[in-house]
């Protein structure tokens, strides 16, 4: 996958979740997206199910 299909591909799953409500504010968005930037896609549906746990 290209650089910017991968980005493509993160930006939509956190608008998606964003607008699903998983993401309910701005700095949980901030910490995904720099997860995300980080480390990969998986990053930020871990951080989704440790914030469901909560």
């Amino acid at each position: 996958m290209g650089e910017q299909e991968k980005y493509k591909h993160m930006l939509k799953k956190i608008i998606d979740e964003t607008e699903n409500h998983t993401i309910k504010n701005s700095e949980q968005l901030i910490q995904i997206l720099v997860s995300e930037l980080k480390h990969g896609c998986l990053v930020g549906e871990q951080m989704q199910q440790q914030t469901a746990i909560k």
